[in-house]
């Protein structure tokens, strides 16, 4: 592959919601950049290297279940909400234009 095209920055970054007008061949010589060093990764034998799912050491750590604690009604929610449907915490749509409520 190695190369992008100019159209593929600009496809890229309607998709992504990012104005680059101006940039776009700046960015192709990144993009492409990119490109080559996966390129040169990829011809790495890897067979023999275990996984890495993180790094850290970290471990799974839960917080034990509080039970008995005060909690809201649907009733204190709701009326607090600045807007509701049907019984229900109206919110806008993150994606597209979409009504959920």
């Amino acid at each position: 592959m190695g190369t992008i095209s100019k159209e593929t920055v600009s496809k890229i970054a309607k998709l992504v919601k990012l104005d680059v007008s101006g940039s776009e061949e700046k960015l192709v010589d990144n993009f492409s950049q990119t490109i080559k060093y996966i390129e040169i990764l990829d011809e790495l034998d890897t067979s023999k290297v275990a996984a890495t799912y993180q790094v850290t050491g970290s471990i799974n750590v839960f917080q034990d279940a509080i039970t008995g604690t005060a909690t809201l009604t649907k009733e204190q929610v709701l009326q607090n909400a600045p807007k509701k449907e049907r019984g229900l915490v109206e919110a806008e749509a993150v994606f597209g234009e979409e009504r959920y409520a």
